[in-house]
């Protein structure tokens, strides 16, 4: 039974009309009902730290957003290094280790991410380009004998 409801669950995910939450959410209620989880399991997940602290994430990383902080901070990075995608990564990671050094690398990242996208729009970048590193040609491999 908890593999048909992890089909189920996995296809919802990948389907992408319901949100997030509402899946999680009823994965953990269909395998309470189905009788794989009892009440307190089920709801065990609710509590842990490690999901508090990403919501706590999200919630931080939107109120820069709504606040305009990422907005401005993209714009003077764009107006201190310029356009090209090298000066950019170096500003961006700068900023990063400022940031992490007074609040968490998580918090800095989830804090950056929305800025690093704001900074490629304005740069006429893609901003998968910004947030992953990217090569322009494979990496030679060398081969030992």
């Amino acid at each position: 039974m908890s593999l048909l409801v992890l089909a189920a669950s996995v296809a919802l995910f990948v389907w992408n009309r319901l949100p997030v939450g509402i899946v999680a959410i009823a994965t953990a209620l269909a395998l309470y009902f189905t009788g794989v989880l009892d009440v307190s399991t089920a709801l065990s997940g609710f509590g842990d730290p490690v999901v508090i602290f990403i919501a706590t994430l999200f919630v931080v990383s939107e109120g820069l957003e709504a606040s305009g902080v990422t907005a401005w901070a993209g714009q003077v990075l764009t107006q201190r290094a310029g356009t090209k995608r090298s000066r950019l990564l170096i500003a961006v990671m700068a900023l990063a280790a400022v940031l992490s050094a007074f609040i968490t690398p998580n918090g800095a990242a989830a804090a950056l991410l929305p800025v690093t996208v704001v900074v490629a729009r304005r740069a006429s970048l893609l901003p998968s380009k910004m947030l992953i590193r990217w090569r322009s040609r494979p990496a030679r491999v060398r081969y030992s004998r």
